[in-house]
């Protein structure tokens, strides 16, 4: 009996054909170069010595297209994409692949399917029986599960060949048809009626041509939708004032080998207000009779050890601890699964099942250099059973190692490797113990709290550094208790809005309103990234393009939330459902596409909504000038830190002349005369020469030289179009520039206006109603009221208030002098 055995990856064929033969298998070439072809014998199936051939695909082996007549984008009206024919055949690169498998199969009986044991392995499987079958009719058809490419799960998967999953593969089928006529639709709509705008300047590379056109996708808007939003929060946020009060104590720290004096510090119970006079008039309050009294003290252990590990979470901990994006990673930990390293990186388990062998997969890293003798403790009695978490997708444990680390692995895979591991044991190790002590104090019925942390029992923190623990200790203190404080001090200061998304909390975002899957997101998120629609700034964090702004405010002025999660969280429902057999794939179709195409036709008639959302950032394309590349690459992009090209427009009569960037899209206009260069400097320490960069907003500074006067100026490309200061007009120089931190600024400093008037403009703004609340934008997202401001997180940089003469004097109270407190005066209002 001859027996074809098929995986997902040459590499996959390779590992399991030596394990399956004892590493006596024997290697021949076929139709493919690259899917190598593995011959040995094996008792299986009740036949002694059965003949096994082994090889592989590479990924999907189809693609679903629509029909050959509708692929020319003049061919139909784009909303005719979702009716028109679609068609699933074997994409042209793959061909060979499948002349090879119809040769090997003919000459088999049976049919073993080894593909990833996820839903697109499913699809795939199909994928080679249907090549197969139009090969040869009869033979059996056998499914092998297994979660990693190692002896024990491999043997296991031979000795339980199961039946392939046919509802997965449908599922699968049907979300890429979903995918595949909205995407074409509204691709093919936004692409041909923007070419009305300048988005973008023609390149002769075929990345640059990807770019320009404008694609869709159910889940690509979603995932830039989560970016943007997160950008009007943060450009629409108004600062605002608060204030806060400070108490602070010296006493020592009684420990068996330190007594060393400290200063404690108690936080005011109430946070934080947003009206001084009310601020002030609790803290006067306070001053007046400084002796504290502790209230309350609660000691309390906190226990915590991580969950098993997923793939969500291993891209999210990846991007916050590694460094290494979503994208990368999955690709690194395909690479370690495909070398039999790891178990199965794409997984959505979190409760590993009884019966896992742990001592022998603890026991794997006992000889490891750096975690191998803490391993050989776990399996001397320290082991402790994992916590089960509540996801369990009953297809594979959650991801571990299951084979020793190799020295010859590059950087990035060995880190990726070293987390996988440790996490794997701190998940087997007993829990870190933290000893929390608060203790409340109170003063003229004013709170404050103050609270230490003690690490009494470090646990699985001895092997898993990604999570940071320290000790702060506090003095002694005795509910009861009564106390001079040192001093009491009033802070002022500002509500800070939030930072762009990072790639976790993307990937957060994500994963909570179903947007993707856990092999899919990485992929989105590297669309988006792709075509345009954002980048990642100089902190790893997504900011929109004006593009990626643009497309999401169109669609949202038409009334629709493409940008919005629920629409794409629907059809992810609907696809689950036919995977369970509960739905059709005929009836999600019909549905989805019907509501999809009555959304398409109000786009259609209200393209409008472009042209008020595109004009914000873009010329018409006749309006567009003919601009030419004069120096390449000349400066430092103060957004993206990326080099900015400059252009100049040859066939005007006066040249416009520009700084473009090409990743973020940022241009400045430049003067019409003068010979432009870039400004560097040199380290005298190092000798070396870098960019001279404004520090006001961090863009490469401009030389411009005037042969006729024969003399250099510099300008900031940015600060020359929108100048920092608001009383200053554009054009702005750096010889206009006032700010003291720059060589370059040589404008005079404006004198300060005195402290009378300053005095009496601050008690105008001080005395606010208490229940003041900023105002909301009645216009959505991209009005121009600023957002309400309440929940924005607090500064920081806090600094003391002191305060004029002309309210009551600030007293700042010293334990110091025993006898009284001292009060400190001044006649200037600091703030």
């Amino acid at each position: 009996m001859k027996i074809l055995n098929v995986a997902e990856k040459p590499s996959a064929a390779k590992e399991i054909a030596q394990i399956l033969s004892n590493k006596k298998c024997r290697m021949r070439e076929g139709k493919s170069q690259y899917n190598k072809i593995w011959d040995f014998h094996l008792d299986i199936l009740n036949q002694k010595g059965a003949e096994m051939i082994f090889t592989s695909v590479t990924g999907h082996l189809m693609e679903t297209d629509v029909d050959e007549r509708y692929k020319p984008w003049n061919s139909c009206e784009p909303i005719k994409l979702f009716e028109v024919p679609i068609r699933k055949i074997v994409s042209h690169d793959k061909l060979n692949i499948k002349q090879q498998l119809e040769t090997e199969i003919k000459k088999c009986d049976v049919l073993i399917l080894w593909l990833d044991c996820d839903r697109e392995g499913e699809n795939i499987a199909f994928e080679v029986l249907q090549v197969c079958n139009s090969a040869k009719k009869r033979f059996k058809v056998y499914r092998a599960i297994f979660s990693a490419i190692i002896p024990r799960e491999v043997n296991r998967a031979i000795a339980n060949l199961k039946e392939p999953n046919e509802k997965d593969s449908i599922a699968v089928d049907t979300r890429i048809e979903i995918d595949l006529r909205l995407g074409a639709a509204f691709t093919r709509f936004q692409t041909l009626y923007l070419k009305k705008f300048q988005l973008d300047q023609p390149q002769p590379t075929q990345q640059q041509q990807q770019k320009s056109i404008i694609s869709y996708g159910p889940c690509q808007f979603p995932t830039l939708g989560f970016v943007v939003e997160r950008y009007f929060r943060k450009t629409n946020f108004v600062r605002e004032d608060f204030w806060t009060v400070n108490v602070y104590d010296n006493r020592r720290i009684e420990t068996n080998n330190d007594d060393r004096p400290s200063e404690v510090v108690f936080s005011w119970k109430r946070k934080r207000l947003f009206d001084y006079s009310t601020a002030y008039i609790l803290y006067e309050k306070c001053l007046d009779n400084p002796q504290a009294v502790v209230v309350d003290i609660n000691t309390n252990d906190s226990k915590y050890r991580p969950l098993p590990l997923t793939t969500i979470e291993l891209q999210k901990q990846a991007s916050k601890k590694l460094r290494i994006s979503s994208s990368d990673t999955m690709a690194i930990a395909e690479d370690l699964y495909n070398k039999g390293l790891i178990s199965y990186p794409r997984t959505e388990t979190d409760t590993f099942q009884q019966g896992t062998d742990f001592r022998g997969l603890i026991g794997i890293q006992g000889s490891h250099p750096q975690w191998g003798q803490y391993a050989q403790r776990l399996n001397n009695g320290e082991f402790k059973y994992p916590r089960s978490g509540t996801n369990n997708d009953n297809s594979h444990p959650p991801i571990h190692p299951t084979a020793a680390c190799p020295s010859t692995l590059p950087d990035r895979s060995k880190k990726v490797y070293e987390f996988i591991t440790r996490r794997f044991l701190a998940c087997c190790s007993t829990e870190s113990v933290l000893g929390n002590t608060s203790v409340t104090i109170e003063i003229e019925g004013e709170q404050f709290v103050e609270t230490g942390v003690m690490v009494k029992e470090w646990g699985y923190l001895e092997v898993y550094p990604y999570d940071k623990r320290s000790n702060k200790t506090i003095p002694k203190y005795r509910k009861g208790e009564r106390f001079q404080v040192k001093r009491i001090e009033l802070y002022n200061g500002t509500t800070q809005p939030p930072h762009f998304l990072t790639e976790s909390e993307l990937l957060s975002a994500m994963d909570k309103n179903k947007i993707g899957t856990d092999a899919t997101m990485a992929t989105h998120i590297q669309t988006i990234q792709d075509r345009g629609y954002v980048i990642k700034n100089q902190e790893s964090q997504f900011e929109p393009t004006k593009l990626g702004i643009s497309l999401v405010a169109s669609y949202e002025l038409m009334g629709f939330q493409f940008s919005k999660p629920e629409l794409r969280a629907q059809i992810e429902s609907d696809v689950n459902e036919i995977s369970k057999g509960r739905k059709q794939k005929e009836e999600v179709l019909r549905t989805t596409i019907e509501r999809y195409k009555e959304l398409f036709e109000i786009a259609f008639q209200n393209t409008d909504c472009f042209d008020r959302s595109f004009t914000q950032f873009y010329q018409l394309a006749e309006q567009r000038t003919n601009f030419h590349i004069e120096k390449p690459q000349l400066v430092l992009c103060g957004k993206c830190n990326n080099k900015m090209d400059f252009k100049s427009d040859r066939n005007q009569e006066t040249p416009k002349r520009i700084l473009s960037c090409p990743t973020c899209k940022d241009s400045f206009d430049l003067p019409v005369k003068g010979e432009i260069g870039a400004l560097t400097e040199t380290d005298p320490l190092f000798n070396r020469t870098s960019p001279k960069l404004c520090p006001l907003c961090s863009y490469q500074v401009v030389t411009v030289y005037n042969q006729e006067k024969d003399y250099t100026y510099t300008i900031c490309p940015k600060c020359r179009n929108k100048p920092p200061f608001p009383d200053k007009q554009k054009p702005f120089h750096c010889f206009q520039c006032t700010n003291t931190d720059c060589s370059l600024a040589k404008g005079k400093t404006t004198p300060s206006t005195s402290s009378n008037n300053q005095n009496n403009n601050n008690n105008n703004n001080s005395y606010r109603n208490t229940n003041t609340t900023a105002t909301a934008t009645r216009g959505g997202r991209f009005g121009k009221t600023a957002a309400s401001t309440r929940g924005g997180r607090s500064s920081t940089n806090t600094r003391p208030v002191t305060t004029s003469s002309s309210r009551a004097s600030q007293r700042v109270f010293s334990a110091t002098n025993k006898s009284a407190p001292t009060v400190k005066k001044t006649n200037n209002l600091n703030w």
